[in-house]
């Protein structure tokens, strides 16, 4: 683990937030809605066989693990977030829960970071790399063994049955497929991967190896806008996107970012890599300046509003359609 102590502490302060998908419930349903169409047919089958949904079902698995929670007598159980029901209705049968509190329970305090405010399964979302670097490096502040990259390593050696190396536990087929059709998204949301940190002038400063826990804006949950926040905003996904429906345009826009993946391990790292640029972008024409409200650090500040929203919307729909194409490419290079 190469992630300092102070990064550490700010984490804490992000894994205890509530519930939240990245893209929204149903960009992770747009994502898986657009890897079941271009699955090739034996992953199609696999997919059926092993896990006994489509994709665009259970591409909101990992979030609502989320709210599995540790009880004072040491047990885990399942209480639903009523804002996230209907993309958690699924999962909640009987069976469901139990796999739900059983995963939490495995990945629970097993991280050497973990804590009871800090469950180490809710860290395999996201990293938090400054957006000055060019590159996923496991020696930069904000990345780990349990961040996003090495969490989707994880799962895609446990399908390929090779040693999961780390401490991500996985029980079983369908739970790996579980956190891919969901980790995959989340690696695609420019928030979940590149980061700014402000120093106490409000400057973006690049933290290297080590961050101050001052300057982390926690992927941009700590930067004000409005009533919500900056990654609350590249949450929200354009409201035309209909995850049961998915348009030809995205198709065609998918069908182009799909990839002969040779080596699935590794992908992950270079997706990283491309997710970061996507970073630099929805940064762009943001400032920021102090704010000593108890929702945030920071206010986010536009060039141009509404010029920046609309190239939001267009980025979103790129790494929705990136993200569903290459969580295909993937299953289809697991199982050729």
């Amino acid at each position: 683990m190469r992630r300092t102590a102070s990064v550490l502490a700010a984490l804490v302060v992000w894994c205890s937030v509530a519930s939240a998908f990245a893209f929204g419930p149903e960009g992770h349903q747009a994502v898986g809605a657009i890897a079941d169409q271009l699955l090739a047919p034996r992953a199609a089958e696999e997919v059926k066989t092993r896990l006994g949904m489509p994709l665009r079902v259970a591409a909101t698995w990992a979030d609502c693990a989320k709210d599995v929670r540790r009880q004072p007598n040491g047990s885990f159980k399942y209480l639903p977030n009523p804002a996230f029901h209907d993309a958690c209705k699924e999962f909640e049968t009987m069976a469901g829960r139990a796999r739900m509190e059983d995963y939490v329970k495995r990945n629970f305090r097993q991280c050497p970071q973990g804590t009871d405010s800090e469950p180490c399964h809710k860290i395999y979302h996201f990293a938090e790399i400054a957006i000055q670097n060019d590159r996923y490096d496991r020696s930069l502040a904000g990345t780990s063994n349990v961040d996003i990259v090495s969490a989707i390593d994880a799962a895609v050696a446990f399908l390929q049955k090779k040693p999961v190396i780390g401490p991500v536990r996985i029980k079983d087929d369908a739970e790996a497929i579980l956190m891919l059709a969901h980790l995959v998204g989340d690696l695609h949301q420019p928030l979940h991967v590149g980061a700014v940190y402000l120093d106490g002038q409000d400057h973006e400063i690049n933290p290297g190896k080590k961050a101050d826990p001052r300057t982390e804006t926690r992927g941009g949950n700590l930067v004000q806008d409005g009533s919500t926040n900056l990654h609350a905003d590249w949450d929200e996904i354009p409201r035309t996107i209909d995850p049961a429906k998915i348009s030809e345009d995205m198709m065609k826009s998918a069908r182009t970012f799909v990839e002969k993946v040779d080596s699935p391990p590794g992908r992950a790292e270079a997706w990283a890599n491309d997710t970061l640029l996507a970073a630099k972008a929805a940064f762009k024409g943001v400032s920021f300046t102090h704010a000593d409200a108890a929702k945030g650090h920071w206010k986010a500040h536009f060039d141009d509003r509404h010029a920046y929203f609309t190239a939001k919307d267009d980025l979103q729909r790129k790494q929705l359609a990136k993200a569903g194409a290459r969580l295909a490419s993937l299953l289809n290079a697991i199982w050729p």
